[in-house]
């Protein structure tokens, strides 16, 4: 087996299957992989924006999701439109599309880099990060040997790439198939009361809006966001809310180190978590606090409603 046939099978297949699958389930486009091949290291170029994560292990370098300008914006307003339920016509990246493409990148990276986890590959990956500078791009090709790629093609679009940039390898020939994630159902059956206070935790203001959207529906309109695990925390304490819907990965504080804390405190109110990542140790965790249930995202406009409102139920 040759080194680009390994570093595909090991590294870069679970990235492009759930990339595709991504597409299919966050926008209303739809995409198909093209041959690898390896790229010139002198040759290669910036594309505009492109979502990263640093892999360690027994290979040393970057994984891209790397797109042209106007594929991202593509690509941006269907997410917003799929969440949203609305016609989205941007022409460049704004923050609301910035949000978008983060949502739809980390849903990527945290089920590939999760799938990864599961099959006990000697490889790390960093939490995902965003550059559209192009005078970036250079600290990102130092020490680089290797660009490995494959396209993407999205119909009616364009096209965009996955290029690990390698340093160093050890070749291992490891196959790896993709696994459906399902959520946990709340085995609850009295529907929470619609003058309940329910409090949304997620660092993507997006995620908050499209949930809050949701709840609207559902009859719900007594809302409260946090950003963060340990904002939720104080929240928990000084609002005490009926019900909660908190994200798992964010920046200050994750969600299951946040519902630690609530448990330990005392409280009791009902916590339905949210993550990309399906990560079976994270989920025993959760479940070991107490949880009503375990949503794996994307939660989309065409089946959010029926999703949230299964889960909105208590003792």
């Amino acid at each position: 087996m040759s080194s680009v046939d390994t570093i595909y099978k090991v590294i870069l297949y679970p990235f492009i299957t759930e990339s595709i699958a991504s597409l299919k389930a966050m926008t209303s486009l739809s995409g198909s992989s093209g041959d690898i091949f390896m790229d010139s290291v002198d040759d290669f170029r910036f594309k505009g924006y492109a979502v990263c994560s640093d892999v360690t292990g027994h290979l040393d370098g970057v994984i891209m999701m790397h797109h042209y300008p106007e594929t991202a914006v593509a690509i941006g307003n269907s997410v917003c439109e799929n969440m949203f339920d609305e016609k989205y016509e941007y022409t460049e990246i704004n923050d609301e599309l910035s949000n978008a493409l983060a949502e739809w990148g980390n849903t990527i990276v945290g089920r590939s880099t999760d799938l990864h986890g599961r099959y006990n590959l000697d490889y790390k990956f960093s939490s995902p990060y965003f550059v559209n500078n192009v005078d970036d791009m250079s600290k990102y090709l130092k020490g680089v040997r290797e660009v490995v790629t494959v396209p993407i093609i999205i119909e009616g679009v364009g096209r965009y790439y996955f290029n690990l940039l390698v340093r160093s390898v050890n070749y291992q020939s490891v196959g790896i198939k993709r696994e459906e994630s399902v959520g946990i159902a709340n085995i609850h059956t009295k529907d929470l009361p619609s003058d309940s206070t329910i409090l949304l935790v997620d660092d993507s203001s997006m995620i908050r809006k499209a949930l809050k959207r949701i709840l609207g529906k559902l009859g719900y309109d007594n809302i409260i966001e946090a950003d963060d695990g340990s904002t939720a925390v104080e929240m928990v304490k000084e609002h005490n809310p009926d019900f909660m819907f908190m994200d798992v990965v964010m920046g200050e504080m994750n969600g299951n180190q946040a519902l630690q804390e609530i448990r330990a405190a005392g409280h009791n109110v009902p916590v339905v978590m949210l993550s990309s990542v399906t990560d079976q140790v994270l989920i025993n965790e959760c479940e070991g606090y107490g949880i009503s249930g375990f949503i794996f995202k994307p939660i989309q406009a065409d089946n959010g409603t029926e999703i949230i409102k299964d889960y909105l139920k208590i003792a």
